[in-house]
């Protein structure tokens, strides 16, 4: 069981890094063929706001409802839960077509609500044309990504792990396709930030195409686990009411957040849309730094509170909280051991980076201010991280409630801080900036978020030995620092010897860097005593051959 454990796991983080290298792609193509300034903005925001009507309007119900009574009736009604299976993807499918055909209808008046007053002048009328169309070619995507959701729980609760993990793999090679079509039909370039009919055409329906065939590459997998799909209609008597009112806090919570990304693609389009001349750092921009730096998280992150939740939830059913403080707090270390350099190397080399995603064709024009938001977003990711699992310790308790609070208060300082930031420190001639402005305040709201939800916490868990995360937090970042200082130092002196201009310098650069950063980070941590940057550093070596 451990092996097959271990194989499923192997199998979906390959599908989740191939996908993320393919997405990366995807980015890089998109910065060639549109630009990172106000043109790829007004794509890079209607693309991205199916997938946020979806978590907002069908994606909260289905997580925190139906997929929890689903794994159930599977693993202990007396069909195997075909029947229950088939009312719940019916109803789903039937409501996702409902809020899809509607939104369609209503596309105007949404992309309204994510424009900035800068695309309401008369003179952006163009623009702002652009901007509805993409919108509605779009917003079908909201019944394809409901559906490949539903359908893709139907295969993990039935241990078929790995289509939903690899069918975004398809998603994003249908979508750099349409992309490269794009550069080879059609001018590439930032200017003018407008868009003609084929190329609404073309980048909107091949991006609504790729995710409705990721959806297409799961239904085979779900007749081969055995299920069979027939319609049927009906909920009464499921029990789905009580567990509804149970995840009402939880669609609460993602409500909040959906709010919070209003405001700032609002804000990150008005730097795009400004009048300042040259280099502006927008919504592309900010998006593709927030990609980068959800990297550690999605790999490492993730997986370290997935395996740790349930230990938890264990142990505070028990009432045993002083193990779950201790649980909590060795698996924020854990993974603060790899998020803490990381995010030091994401300031530090942050123009390499960005240069090796986005330095191609048009992209090339905002490397330095994409590199500014990078560095400022990366500033939030500690706290981030630390927050996220402050809020699974909440969750081992079964409470909902606390962290829609706590979440309010990251969205209230979110938004206060990016509004102040952008609309009334930033003057008009230094609009540009609004990316490194909406990554700043990002990490601030995340350190506030820390700040007060610690005490909170400490009334469920007590301060017990081992849950401490000061000091090792502390003890990794000077490690961090001295790595990636004594990386800077011998870039610098071989930067008289090489150039490391363009993508290829920036890959050579990296490289070189990862190979002094990680061997000084880990020889310090080994000096500092920090027992969970050694335990990772002895796993590694433990794969290594051994010469005999």
């Amino acid at each position: 069981m451990a092996d097959r454990t271990l194989r499923s796991a192997a199998v979906m983080a390959a599908g989740t890094v191939l996908s993320r290298l393919l997405g990366f792609i995807r980015i890089a193509l998109l910065a060639a063929a549109i630009g990172t300034a106000l043109r790829g903005d007004i794509f890079t925001a209607a693309n991205t706001i199916p997938n946020s009507l979806y978590i907002l309007l069908a994606g909260g119900v289905f997580n925190t409802v139906l997929v929890p009574q689903l794994v159930r009736a599977i693993k202990n009604h007396d069909d195997g839960g075909q029947d229950f299976t088939n009312r719940v993807l019916t109803f789903g499918f039937v409501v996702l077509a409902v809020v899809t055909v509607g939104c369609v209808l209503l596309a105007p008046a949404i992309a309204e609500l994510y424009l900035p007053k800068e695309l309401h002048d008369p003179s952006r009328m163009t623009e702002k044309a652009n901007m509805v169309m993409f919108v509605r070619l779009c917003l079908p995507q909201i019944f394809f990504y409901g559906a490949f959701v539903l359908v893709g729980q139907v295969l993990n609760a039935r241990r078929r792990f790995g289509p939903m993990m690899w069918a975004p793999i398809a998603n994003n090679i249908v979508a750099c396709a349409s992309i490269v079509i794009f550069l080879f039909v059609y001018r590439v370039g930032d200017t003018p930030p407008t868009y003609s009919r084929g190329e609404e055409l073309l980048l909107g329906l091949g991006h609504t195409i790729g995710i409705a065939v990721q959806l297409l590459v799961l239904l085979p997998y779900l007749k081969a686990s055995g299920h069979t799909y027939r319609p049927k209609f009906g909920l009464r008597g499921t029990g789905l009411g009580h567990t509804a009112r149970l995840g009402l806090w939880t669609v609460l919570f993602v409500a909040v957040n959906q709010v919070t990304l209003v405001v700032v693609t609002q804000l990150a389009i008005a730097g795009s849309a400004s009048d300042d001349p040259g280099a502006k750092a927008g919504l592309f921009a900010y998006s593709t730094a927030m990609l980068i730096i959800l990297v550690p998280h999605g790999i490492v992150t993730v997986s370290l509170a997935t395996a740790a939740l349930p230990q938890m939830s264990a142990l505070a059913a028990e009432g045993d909280t002083a193990a779950v403080a201790q649980l909590s707090a060795r698996s924020i270390r854990q993974t603060l051991a790899i998020v803490v350099p990381a995010a030091a190397a994401m300031i530090a080399f942050a123009y390499p980076i960005v240069t090796l995603i986005a330095g191609y064709g048009s992209g090339k024009n905002n490397l330095t201010l994409m590199s500014y938001t990078l560095m400022t977003l990366a500033l939030g990711i500690v706290p981030f991280t630390v927050q996220y699992f402050q809020l699974r310790t909440f969750y081992a308790f079964e409470d909902t409630k606390t962290p829609f609070f706590l979440q309010c208060v990251i969205a209230a300082t979110n938004i206060a801080a990016a509004v102040i930031g952008v609309r009334v420190l930033l003057d008009a001639e230094h609009l540009r900036f609004s990316g490194v402005v909406l990554g700043a305040a990002y990490a601030l709201a995340y350190l506030v978020a820390v700040l007060i939800s610690r005490p909170v916490l400490r009334r469920r868990v007590p301060r017990v030995p081992g849950a401490g995360i000061g000091l090792p937090l502390l003890a990794m970042v000077i490690a961090a620092v001295a790595g990636v200082g004594t990386a800077r130092l011998v870039i610098w002196a071989l930067s008289l010897a090489i150039d490391w201009s363009g993508p290829l310098g920036a890959i050579l650069e990296l490289v070189i860097a990862a190979a002094v950063m990680l061997p000084v980070y880990a020889a310090v941590s080994r000096v500092l005593r920090i027992h969970e940057v050694n335990d990772v550093v002895s796993m590694v070596t433990s794969k290594l051959p051994v010469r005999r």
